[in-house]
């Protein structure tokens, strides 16, 4: 399978905006795309001659296993430093109900918060997982057949909007997996036409940048891991689907601009790291200030912006390359496993 760099590039750098968002905030303007990007990114190199069986017994291991390996190793962790064992076995509920939390946080304020071992942003994998369950039952049709294509499309938003206003979020972001299908039917349809590998459209790029503001603008407060598509309920679905298509398109189009510089190899390396960073960033978040707190005063929201700034930047880069270095070791190890098995 051809590799594109400049995937590997958008996917780095959705994650490190995922990874500095977790540490200290970000515009709306940065983030309402970025997990739609991943779902994108992945329709985009999708390749076809697998059974339905094969494509998803490919995404439960490239899912699933990082996903309860990870999860266990962080539940341990967080057992060894003191957690109680009703704490753990909550926690354990957590794992496997695979939700930030129970209710829609737009409805309920007692909520019920499920991934307390530092594992929050892994509800991704299993949503992930979940999507392709759709995608893979229809992607084939919709490539063959138009008409298909066009009712399957209709058949996902209407779905998406029924499910976005009920008051439980579902196990497993089964209620996300509709819109997800979405974004991977749309990032395959580019990959047919090699929509990233034509020359340089101006106009477009700026049409597409427009609209991007414009819909972010106009319908603000997405949150697509809490299935919070903006400020309109349901009728959010069509907007959330322009932003995170228009986003995830300029972030790919930037990934192709810097594809070949040093930071661009950089944040392509990030990006070929993506189940581990999101498995592990958040820890190495609270790692690093647990220990900055011992030797300094943690700057505040809404203090001195340069101490901020430079706290967080420093907490950041810290804990990227602490994941990387990890990473970039347990690869090691499975090579050097693998080669004493051959």
């Amino acid at each position: 399978m051809k590799r594109y760099q400049y995937l590997d590039v958008a996917r780095g750098f959705g994650l490190l905006l995922v990874i500095i968002s977790h540490s200290c905030g970000l515009s709306r303007f940065l983030i309402n795309y970025y997990i739609p990007l991943f779902f994108v990114v992945s329709g985009y190199i999708y390749k076809e001659g697998r059974s339905y069986k094969e494509n998803i017994s490919h995404k439960a291991k490239r899912l699933l296993i990082p996903y309860f390996g990870y999860s266990a190793v962080l539940l341990v962790i967080y057992a060894l430093m003191g957690r109680t064992f009703a704490e753990t076995k909550e926690s354990v509920f957590g794992i496997l109900y695979s939700r930030y939390c129970l209710y829609d946080t737009t409805v309920v304020t007692d909520n019920v918060y499920l991934f307390t071992v530092a594992n929050g942003a892994m509800w991704y994998l299993t949503a992930f997982f979940a999507a392709s369950l759709v995608y893979h039952l229809v992607i084939d049709r919709c490539l063959a057949d138009k008409k298909f294509l066009i009712g399957t499309l209709i058949v996902l938003t209407a779905i998406t909007m029924a499910l976005a206003d009920i008051p439980v979020l579902l196990p497993w972001s089964i209620d996300l997996a509709c819109v997800g299908t979405l974004f991977m039917i749309a990032g395959t349809l580019l990959g047919r036409t090699q929509f990233f590998e034509k020359k340089w459209n101006i106009p477009l790029i700026v049409a597409v940048l427009v609209i991007y503001i414009l819909t972010s603008c106009l319908d603000p407060g997405i949150n697509m891991s809490i299935r919070e598509y903006g400020i309109y309920g349901a009728l959010s679905v069509p907007f959330f689907i322009i932003v995170g298509l228009t986003g995830s398109l300029l972030c790919i189009w930037f990934g192709k601009l810097i594809e070949n510089t040093a930071p661009g190899r950089f944040i392509a390396y990030v990006g070929k790291n993506t189940i581990f960073l999101l498995a592990f960033h958040i820890f190495a978040l609270e790692v690093v200030e647990r220990i900055a707190s011992k030797f300094i005063t943690i700057p505040a929201p809404g203090g001195a912006a340069v101490p901020f700034v430079l706290y967080h930047a420093l907490r950041i880069t810290v804990a990227v390359l602490g994941c990387l270095a990890a990473s970039e070791l347990l690869n090691r190890i499975k090579k050097s496993l693998q080669q004493k098995n051959v």
